[in-house]
C-alpha cells in the first residue's frame, strides 16, 4: 500500500452541484477521470490515479454526487443524474478522457461512453458490468415497490445520521462488509469518507438515501443494449475470489463482454471485487498495456 495525498484539490459547479475533486499530474495533459463505486470517494484511488498521472496523464478522482464532499442527492434519478454530472465534468476538464472506473462507477462509466461517445476515449472498467441477470427483473407490482421505497426513504430522511465512536470503529463496520480489503485501506477509506457529526462522534459521508437508491435503472436486456452502444476500447478488469459483489462470471462474462464492439477481459488471480486495491501492480500493468494499445 502506497498512497500520495492529492497534488490539488478543488471543488466544480456542474448540473446545479458542486463536485470535489482530487487530481494529480500536469493539469495541460490528456486527462483520465476515476470514478468510484456506491459508498465510496475519490480518495480510494491515491495508489492508482498518481501511478496512471505518472504515465503522463492528468489523473482527476471525482467524489459522485451523494459521496465524499461533493452535493447531496437531489432526485430519484441518482444514476442518470451522476452521468450527466460526469459528462459535464469531461467537458470542463477537457474531454475526449479516459476513465478508469469500478463497480457502481464502471456502469456508469458505460452509460457515459454510449451516451456520449465525443466525450471518452477509452475505459478500463473494473468489475462493474452490473448485478447478475437474475436479479435484474421488473418488481411484479411497480406501484407497490416504489411505495415500499418511498416508505423507506422517509424513515431515513426522518432519523438522525448513525455515529461511530472513531475511525477505527467506522473501518471495524465496513471490514464485516467488505471483506477483502486489507485493514489500512478500511481505515483510509473511512477517514476520508466520513466527517465530525454533531454529537462529537464520527459519521459517513455519503448521503443515507443511497440504501434505496444504488441499483442500475436497467433491465437486463436493456442493460446489453445500452453496452452495445459503447464504441470506445473497452478494457474489463476482474478478479476470480468470492466476495461481497463480483458476481458475475464465466460464461455470463464473456456474453458481457461480446456485446462491446472492442472490448477485452484480463482476469486478476486471488482478488475479489476490489481488483485495484487487492493487486495494484497487476491492475496497473494491464491499464498501461491497454492504453499502448489502443493509443492515448
Amino acid at each position: 500500500m502506497s498512497l500520495v495525498d492529492p497534488e490539488r484539490a478543488l471543488f466544480i459547479d456542474v448540473n446545479r452541484t458542486t463536485l470535489r475533486v482530487w487530481q494529480w499530474g500536469d493539469a495541460s495533459r490528456p486527462v483520465v477521470l476515476f470514478l468510484h463505486g456506491g459508498f465510496d470517494h475519490g480518495r480510494m484511488y491515491d495508489e492508482l490515479a498518481p501511478r496512471v498521472a505518472a504515465l503522463g496523464y492528468h489523473a482527476v478522482a471525482v467524489d459522485a454526487r451523494g459521496h465524499g464532499d461533493s452535493g447531496r442527492l437531489t432526485s430519484g434519478t441518482t444514476w442518470m443524474t451522476q452521468v450527466l454530472d460526469f459528462a459535464l465534468l469531461a467537458r470542463e476538464l477537457g474531454a475526449p478522457v479516459g476513465v478508469v472506473a469500478h463497480s457502481m462507477g464502471g456502469g456508469q462509466a458505460l452509460t457515459l461512453a454510449g451516451a456520449f461517445p465525443e466525450l471518452v476515449r477509452w475505459v478500463v472498467n473494473i468489475d462493474g458490468l452490473g448485478p447478475p441477470a437474475e436479479v435484474m427483473v421488473d418488481p411484479d407490482d411497480p406501484s407497490s415497490a416504489m411505495s415500499e421505497n418511498l416508505e423507506r426513504a422517509l424513515r431515513i430522511l426522518g432519523r438522525d445520521p448513525r455515529e461511530w465512536e472513531s475511525v477505527a470503529a467506522m473501518a471495524d463496520q465496513r471490514g464485516k462488509v467488505n471483506v477483502r480489503l486489507p485493514r489500512p485501506w478500511l481505515l483510509h477509506l473511512a477517514e476520508h469518507g466520513s466527517s465530525r457529526g454533531p454529537g462529537g462522534g464520527r459519521v459517513w459521508k455519503s448521503d443515507p438515501i443511497l440504501t434505496i437508491d444504488l441499483p442500475s435503472p436497467f433491465g437486463y436486456e436493456q442493460l446489453l443494449a445500452q453496452h452495445r452502444l459503447v464504441r470506445c476500447p473497452v478494457l474489463v478488469l476482474t478478479g476470480d475470489e468470492p466476495d461481497t459483489w463480483n458476481e458475475v462470471h464465466g460464461d455470463e462474462l464473456l456474453r458481457r463482454i461480446a456485446n462491446f464492439p472492442d472490448a477485452r477481459v484480463v482476469h486478476v488471480p486471488g482478488t475479489g471485487h476490489y481488483v485495484h486495491i487487492e493487486d495494484p501492480d497487476t491492475t496497473m500493468q494491464s491499464i498501461e498495456a491497454f492504453v499502448r494499445e489502443v493509443g492515448r
